[in-house]
Order: structure tokens, then C-alpha cells, then sequence
């Protein structure tokens, strides 16, 4: 049910309209003519001279208006007529006005059909081109993933005169909560599915962990160095994350988060990347990854990570880092090669959150750096039917394959500060808009796949045809129904139950008179002229005797006689 001050759409054009504002003006006007009908039955015998004047115009009603105000043996009430007659006669004609000035252009979409469009991409590396997109720094990442699948590098060739939007519908994943490995070791049993997260090590125990809560850990641990670690994509992994399907459990989908090549570039702003991958087993996972890093000299960490991350002092994952880097910054024990990596982990329902970070020692400068990556991560999990042919076919097609490829890439634009300087994004919103990319994603469900093999995208849309017409407030739509059925009723009773001459012009009062008297059929339309003549008749004495002056008296010969 919508409120009152809902917009009703109307399918009109503004001729429409305005043929029905005509109407409503006409009826309105007669309605007012008709109650000023009712007042010259009951009213006394000035009470008809108010409607016909009422009916000559603005400017006879004012003149008149002066002219009755000095007379005194007019009654009041007449004279409040008047002004009655010159306010209801304004608002009459103005009203549809209004009206009109509530009504905007509206639009409206169709009944929708799908429309499967398969677009021919680029690719490169793990992505196809193009498919990088700007979230400003205040901006919504969910408003940024729907303008990048209606954009023309998803939809090449739209019909005009159409809308497009993904088919979305709601989901249930088949793991809400997450169990965790670390290096082989059983961190935390989940309900559902299972991330394990491998750094680079010779020795995969050769670390010390520290329960914090149930689900948050510290680890500190001997790592080989960056120009030692794995390199996927000519870059030195800093964690290999594997996400497991509970259901399928051949199926193994992997993500990786990186150190930079070059370790001493500051900060860089995130990019949160998006894919889904197709289990043996049909089951969909959908990972929405947010990165981030920042680095520099090991004196100012506290002083960089904090200009960095507005919440430094508020997320207990970076405010107990310090600590950390000034206990266990020293040469690691076990050898030549050989540097500490430090990392906190959290989990919470579907999304894991790591702040990774290392110390170099660069003997050139004889200076420590640090370099630490932030990163979060969320991931559901889904089955559905799928009665899309085609779809149903690449479903296949894609199944146990594609686990490094990236669906698109979303990148943050800053914002700037009072003092014109890039502000920092707080982990709060990397991490809710990590979960908002996530659950959309995840509810395009198979309407939006990518065969990187084919280079092709596949997007299931809801194509429906706009339609153009009126926005009205639904209180204006009824008040002015209500008033124009109110005036059509006083119009049609005033006809039925008073009727000439009360509802009759000075004019038709004069021709009925005259046609009564005439022994010819009178014309409907008669000759005019002055001195007031109808059809040659005249309707005035040559002498008019024993008229009151403006003051409502009668000349002193009158009173004497």
C-alpha cells in the first residue's frame, strides 16, 4: 500500500494532461458558479448581481468591491460576498496551476524478460581488460559493481529504448561460518566451509602462535626471504589462502596476497577483487578480496600505519602490531636468509581479515624498513538450479577450473582531507564494503560467469522497455479527484433542484424575458447595440428617477414628495 506522499506513475504525455486539467478547471469553475446559484436563490435581492459580476472579471469585481464598500444600505454580507466571490474566482483558476506544479516526468520499466548477452573480451594475465573500475573514497562499491555490468564493456550492443540490470535473487549459502588452518595446524573448526592459509616457509612449524579469543591470533614466524618467496604473476606471495567446499571435497579454489617488489613505495590504496569459481559438484563460490599495504622506515611505523589506516588505534589486529614489530624486529635465529614475518588473524562468520607484516634490513642505508599488507576477505558459497541452456552448459564447462581468475577489480579513488592531502579509508570500510561486494556478487548467482578459456563473458539480464509518462503525489492525485467529483455533484444538483433563473447568464435572463414577450420564434443569438438595445428592443427608460446616490440616499426632493 503506498503512503500518501508516494509518487503514482502515470503512462500520460503533458497534452494528456493538460486536456485533463482543462476539464478539471472547467468543472471546477462551473462548480463555483453553481454554489454562487444557491446564494442568489437564499440570498436577498443584491445576491444575483454578485454571480453575474463575479463572471465579468477580475477588475469589475475589484471596482465594484470600492464602490459597494461605500454604499450603506448595502448588508455586509453582500459586500463580504464580493470579496468571497474575488478569492474562490482567484483560487478557481489558479488551482489547476497547482496541480501542474507537482507533476514531474517520470519513467518507468516494462515487464522484464531475460536477455543472455555473451560479450567477446580481452584478456590478460588473470583478467580480461577493461574490467578495472573506481570506487571514490565516499563512494558505494555495490553502485560501482552495477554500473560495471551495465556498462558498455559488459553490454556492447543494448536496444535502444531498453533498461538492463543482472538478474539478482536471494540465496543460501551452504557455509555461514569458518573454520581455519594455519600451516598445516587446525586453528579454529567452522560449521562450514575451510580457508587455510600457507606463507611461505622451509619449515612450516617454525612459528609461535598466540590465541588472543576464540577467533583472533597472533603469529610470529621465520620466513625465507621476498626474493626467495613463490612467485605467481612475477610477484613474491606473502599467503596462499585455499577455500574449501565443504561438499565437494576434491574441490579447491586458491587466492593469493602479495609482498610489493619494491618495499619502500608507501602506501597504496586497496582494490578489492572479485571471482567466482564452480566446484566439481556444481556448488559456486564467490571471493571478494580487499588488499592493502603500506611501508617505510621502521623508526616511523607507528606514525606511518597510523596516517594510514584511520582506525589504527580502534582495530585491535593493527594496534597491537607495534608491539610485535619492536619485540620480534630482530635478526631471525636461524640464520643468513632468514627474516620474521608477524601476522594478525582474524575470523568472523564468512570473512577472514590478516595484517601481515616483515622487517628488511638494507645494509646500503644501514636502516630497517617494514612492509605490511592488509587484507580481507569474504567468501559464500551457493547451489541453485539453473534453466538457462547456455549457462547451463558453461556451468559445466567451468567446473574445477579458473582458480586464479579475477571477475573484475575494483580500485578506491581517495578522498582529500581539510589540508588537501589523500584521507585514509578506514579498515571498518574495506572490510563492510568486502561483505557488500561479496553478497552482491553472490546474488547475480549464475547470471554473471566468465569462460576466460573462450574469453567471453556470459550476463543474464532483465531486459525491459522504458516507458516515459508523469510522476504525481498520490495525496494531490486524490484531493484533486475528490474536488472535481465534489464539483461535478454541486454542479448537476444545482441543475436538477434550482435551475433558471439563478443558474441562468444576465444574458439568458434577458432573451427568455424577451422571447416570452415576442410572438416570432426569438433567435438564440441576438443583435446587440447601444443604447442597450436586443434585436432592436429597448430594455432602458430614456430617464432613470429616484436612484439612490453612492451613499445609499435619495435626493431631497425624493424624501419630500
Amino acid at each position: 500500500m503506498p503512503a500518501l506522499t508516494d509518487k503514482i506513475f502515470l503512462p500520460i504525455s503533458i497534452f494528456v494532461l493538460n486536456v485533463a486539467l482543462a476539464a478539471f478547471k472547467f468543472v471546477l469553475a462551473s462548480a463555483v458558479g453553481a454554489c454562487f446559484a444557491i446564494y442568489a436563490m437564499r440570498g436577498c435581492e443584491y445576491a444575483k448581481s454578485v454571480g453575474w459580476i463575479r463572471s465579468s472579471g477580475y477588475l469589475e469585481m475589484i471596482k465594484t468591491s470600492f464602490n459597494t464598500f461605500k454604499r450603506k444600505n448595502v448588508p455586509g454580507s453582500v459586500k463580504w460576498a464580493l470579496i468571497v466571490a474575488f478569492i474562490v474566482t482567484l483560487v478557481a483558476n489558479f488551482l489547476d496551476k497547482g496541480i501542474a506544479s507537482f507533476v514531474s516526468p517520470g519513467f518507468r520499466r516494462g515487464q522484464p524478460k531475460e536477455d543472455l548477452v555473451i560479450s567477446r573480451q580481452a584478456s590478460h594475465i588473470w583478467m580480461f581488460f577493461g574490467w578495472n573500475f573506481v570506487v571514490p573514497g565516499n563512494g558505494s562499491v555495490v553502485g560501482t559493481m552495477e554500473r560495471a555490468l551495465n556498462s558498455s564493456i559488459a553490454n556492447p550492443s543494448p536496444d535502444d529504448g531498453y533498461v538492463y540490470s543482472p538478474v539478482i535473487s536471494d540465496y543460501t549459502p551452504v557455509c555461514t561460518d569458518f573454520g581455519l588452518h594455519f600451516q598445516d595446524e587446525i586453528m579454529r573448526n567452522g560449521t562450514g566451509c575451510l580457508v587455510e592459509i600457507f606463507f611461505p616457509s622451509r619449515l612450516n612449524r617454525t612459528y609461535i602462535k598466540t590465541e588472543r579469543s576464540s577467533n583472533r591470533w597472533s603469529m610470529i614466524m621465520a620466513t625465507i626471504p621476498m626474493e626467495s618467496a613463490r612467485l605467481i604473476n612475477g610477484q613474491p606471495v606473502v599467503g596462499l589462502l585455499h577455500f574449501m567446499d565443504p561438499n565437494s571435497l576434491k574441490s579447491k579454489k586458491d587466492d593469493a596476497f602479495y609482498f610489493p617488489e619494491n618495499y619502500r613505495d608507501g602506501y597504496r590504496y586497496p582494490k578489492t577483487s572479485i571471482t567466482k569459481y564452480v566446484h566439481y559438484n556444481g556448488d559456486i563460490t564467490v571471493i571478494a578480496m580487499t588488499t592493502t599495504r603500506v611501508s617505510g622506515s621502521l623508526d616511523e611505523y607507528d606514525l606511518e600505519v597510523a596516517k594510514t589506516y584511520s582506525t589504527y588505534h580502534s582495530d585491535d589486529l593493527l594496534s597491537t602490531m607495534n608491539e610485535i614489530i619492536r619485540t620480534n624486529s630482530t635478526p631471525s635465529p636461524l640464520g643468513q636468509g632468514w627474516q620474521n614475518l608477524m601476522a594478525e588473524i582474524r575470523v568472523a562468520n564468512s570473512t577472514v581479515e590478516a595484517f601481515v607484516c616483515t622487517v628488511y634490513y638494507e645494509e646500503v642505508l644501514d636502516m630497517d624498513w617494514f612492509l605490511c599488507v592488509y587484507v580481507t576477505m569474504t567468501m559464500h558459497v551457493f547451489n541453485q538450479p539453473v534453466h538457462n541452456s547456455q549457462i547451463q552448459l558453461l556451468i559445466e564447462r567451468l567446473k574445477g577450473g579458473q582458480h586464479f581468475v579475477h571477475y573484475m577489480v575494483l580500485e578506491y579513488f581517495p578522498e582529500l582531507s581539510k589540508d588537501n592531502t589523500p584521507a585514509a579509508i578506514s579498515t571498518k570500510k574495506m572490510r563492510d564494503d568486502t561483505v557488500a561486494v561479496a553478497d552482491y556478487m553472490t546474488r547475480t548467482r549464475s547470471s554473471f560467469l566468465v569462460d576466460f578459456n573462450e574469453n567471453k563473458v556470459y550476463i543474464l539480464y532483465d531486459k525491459a522497455e522504458v516507458k516515459t509518462g508523469l510522476e504525481i503525489p498520490l495525496w494531490v492525485l486524490i484531493a484533486a479527484g475528490i474536488i472535481m467529483l465534489v464539483s461535478l455533484c454541486v454542479w448537476q444538483l444545482t441543475h436538477w433542484f434550482v435551475g433558471p433563473p439563478h443558474t441562468s447568464s444576465l444574458y439568458s435572463i434577458v432573451r427568455t424575458q424577451l422571447a416570452e414577450r415576442s410572438v416570432t420564434p426569438f433567435p438564440r443569438l441576438m443583435r446587440f447595440k447601444l443604447p442597450l438595445m436586443f434585436e432592436d428592443v429597448d430594455l432602458l427608460p430614456d430617464k432613470v428617477e429616484h436612484l439612490p446616490d453612492e451613499t445609499g440616499t435619495l435626493p431631497e426632493d425624493i424624501k419630500s414628495a
